[in-house]
């Protein structure tokens, strides 16, 4: 489950961000994570509740915005979301593809009280 050590390093980050902002209390994260990064929303929730326990976090909701998995065709140029897992061009069937989205891990927002 590499979710706990995803989860574990963005908390780092969060009460790091917390307290520079001098919150007292965290009420919800937002996190956008694509969907190449392989990790299960449920898992890394349970992670979170798992960790933030004892904390300024503790309770807070986790929101995960999941991030489809965008690519270029170098070959054609054509831009396409991969479904299925079929890492193929759509339009010309090559394989030589261009990652525009789909590896994101981002902390877009942190609500809480000061």
């Amino acid at each position: 489950m590499h979710e706990l050590t995803v989860v574990s390093n963005i908390f780092k980050i969060i009460l790091a961000t917390a307290e520079e902002n001098k919150l007292s209390k965290i009420s919800k994260i937002n996190l956008k994570v694509g969907k190449q990064r392989h990790l299960a929303p449920d898992l890394m929730k349970f992670a979170f509740d798992s960790i933030s326990g004892n904390t300024i976090a503790a309770g807070a909701e986790l929101e995960i915005e999941r991030v489809d998995i965008t690519m270029e065709c170098r070959s054609c140029s054509h831009v396409f979301t991969v479904e299925d897992n079929t890492y193929m061009c759509i339009s010309c069937g090559s394989a030589l593809l261009k990652t525009l989205s789909g590896k994101d891990l981002l902390i877009e927002s942190i609500e809480g009280e000061v």
